[in-house]
């Protein structure tokens, strides 16, 4: 089987770098991300950060280290004794929109699997041959029919079967059954997020019922979730390991709910047992180290050392719950990490500090109060919160006559779209054959949305606005331009549908070429599309497209070298195929290039 698995994956990779990806799956494509419906989420209380114990000091040191650019925050919720006291959003991401969650949804499914053996419906030691007993045969090994729950929680099966073989398996479940297994379980760890996968399919098996589905009378009602959903396998499954998505305020919830040991207090102050003290103790305990010695519990990771434990999924998005300071911090970001070892930690480690050793003075800082209040009115993704400006001295008596009787003239608006660059805003630019898509690769991936390039670009140039017309894959979608802010705006492509927050500034290249930088962002993802328009001299037009995260490096990993020397024979060759996937760059063909109005 994972000789098999392994081919598979290769001959995925070397198709997704080449770009032939009309038949790049065994089984018929269908859209991943699903679409909200408009339910938010039930408010937490709020309060006033000194009413529960912290200095606006010490958050608004917080927030301004996460405006970090390096940290790439989309937003951040603060709650302490159960009520949000700092609620940030980085523009142009904002509480309206769900977020996708990446790993950190293994602790949700892990939450279920909890409910299940509190129910007695089912065992840590259960083997999941034995749950799956019509899936397995008479090749299945030895060391794979030992395999149990506590196994799957712990990430201690030692199954080599992952995500990326995945992607090519129409039946998870058998495949994973199918597979190797490297060592005895629960001798090793290694993250895999197909165990993840494993519990989300036991909760089926037992149930008859989805992760959502079973959970939403017994966690989602219960503590108000907004809309939430999870993508699914070929088979109908929750994913269970990433695929999530959810309201930062929900999933800071759930960590809300396991810094009370499993109770959940209603709005009038009724309790209500979700979950046991014996779950959430023992899902908070260190039951497997990494190589890093990281600790790992059920499906969350403790930090003993520093008395909390965390839900982390990769790019930056996690809640970390503080028993001692009865502190709950979630994030969304769109960092290049893939775990919380990063600037975005540390900020939370300085902030806890604080937090610890506040005094009476800092409680009672009232500049630090409007320093907070003015850096909360001043977060925007990817760029640091400016310095507070001193306030002016009142001007002299003289100055005040001279402007009673000559009153100054107001400063004439700077446009925002340079005169010189309107002609070629004019033109219809038809695009060499090509790849290139507005999603990002990362997303498109793991959406399962081949693109088939962008064909034709276009703009309206209004006085002070901009339109962006753009052809991909047969699709005309209409994307407006902000300058000052990001503008929003809702598309579809390959069925699925998103929504953008498009940033826009005219600049020049060394040569004086004029050029539009775009800043896309997926307001429900952790990924950013960049677009550069180069308005050549001649009439041409090139595109450059980039993305953050940059995922070069994770395609560059030991293991992709290995596949290069199968697939490629050649490093460099991989080097510059990733390089061309990643970051492509399209020219249009000049004798196609027409005027027209609204880029049509």
């Amino acid at each position: 089987m994972e000789l098999r698995s392994n081919i598979k994956t290769l001959n995925y990779l070397r198709k997704l770098l080449l770009d032939d990806t009309d038949r790049i799956l065994p089984f018929a494509i269908r859209p991943q991300k699903p679409s909200a419906h408009g339910n938010l989420p039930r408010s937490l209380p709020r309060a006033e950060p000194r009413s529960e114990g912290v200095a606006p000091a010490a958050l608004d040191r917080l927030l301004r280290s996460l405006s970090d650019p390096g940290c790439a925050t989309h937003a951040c919720i603060v709650l302490r004794h159960g009520k949000v006291i700092a609620e940030a959003a980085f523009a142009p991401y904002s509480g309206r929109y769900w977020h996708v969650t990446h790993s950190l949804c293994k602790s949700v499914t892990g939450t279920a699997i909890g409910m299940l053996i509190d129910e007695g419906r089912l065992s840590l030691d259960e083997r999941i041959c034995d749950i799956f007993s019509d899936q397995c045969g008479i090749l299945t090994g030895r060391r794979m029919r030992s395999i149990t729950v506590r196994h799957l929680l712990t990430m201690t099966s030692g199954v080599a079967f992952r995500e990326a073989g995945a992607v090519l398996e129409s039946n998870w479940v058998r495949a994973f059954l199918d597979s190797d297994v490297q060592w005895d379980p629960g001798t090793q760890f290694e993250y895999n997020s197909m165990n993840s996968y494993m519990l989300s399919a036991i909760v089926k098996a037992r149930t008859g019922e989805g992760l959502c589905d079973y959970l939403r009378p017994r966690l989602f009602e219960p503590l108000g979730f907004g809309d939430i959903a999870w993508e699914t396998c070929p088979m109908g499954i929750e994913k269970g390991g990433w695929g999530l998505y959810i309201y930062l305020e929900d999933i800071a919830k759930l960590g809300q709910l396991y810094l009370q040991n499993g109770t959940w207090y209603s709005q009038d102050g009724t309790p209500k047992r979700i979950l046991s003290e014996e779950w959430v103790h023992d899902a908070q305990t260190p039951h497997a180290h990494n190589a890093e010695n990281d600790e790992y519990g059920y499906q969350m990771w403790p930090r003993s050392a520093d008395g909390l434990y965390m839900f982390n999924g990769m790019f930056g998005q996690y809640v970390v719950i503080v028993p001692g300071q009865q502190m709950v911090i979630a994030v969304n970001a769109g960092a290049g990490h893939l775990f919380t070892q990063s600037r975005s930690d540390l900020a939370v480690q300085r902030f806890l500090k604080d937090v610890q050793n506040t005094t009476d003075a800092e409680l009672s800082d009232e500049d630090a109060a409007q320093r907070l209040s003015f850096t909360l009115s001043h977060l925007s993704f990817g760029q640091r919160v400016p310095e507070m400006p001193a306030p002016e001295p009142p001007p002299a008596w003289y100055h005040r006559l001279r402007d009673l009787f000559f009153p100054p003239k107001p400063p004439q608006p700077v446009p925002v779209i340079p005169d010189a660059v309107r002609p070629a805003l004019a033109q219809t630019y038809t695009l060499c054959e090509n790849r290139a898509g507005l999603i990002p690769v990362v997303i498109a991936c793991m959406g399962d949305w081949y693109t088939k390039g962008v064909h034709q670009i276009g703009f309206e140039a209004g006085e002070n606005s901009l339109t962006l017309f753009w052809t991909e894959s047969g699709a005309m979608l209409r994307i407006p331009v902000g300058f000052d802010r990001a503008a929003e705006c809702e598309i579809e492509l390959g069925g699925s549908r998103y929504h953008l927050g498009v940033t826009g500034v005219f600049t020049q290249d060394e040569d004086e070429t004029p050029v539009l930088k775009l800043t896309v962002c997926l307001l429900e993802s952790s990924s950013t599309r960049l677009l550069k328009f180069f308005f050549q001299p001649d009439g041409t037009l090139t595109l450059k497209l980039s993305e953050t995260p940059d995922l070069r490096e994770t395609f560059l990993s030991a293991q992709s070298a290995v596949n290069a020397a199968v697939i490629f024979k050649d490093l460099n060759y991989l080097q510059y195929l990733i390089e061309r996937k990643l970051n492509p760059v399209v020219h249009s063909k000049p004798e196609l290039n027409k005027s027209g109005k609204n880029g049509q």
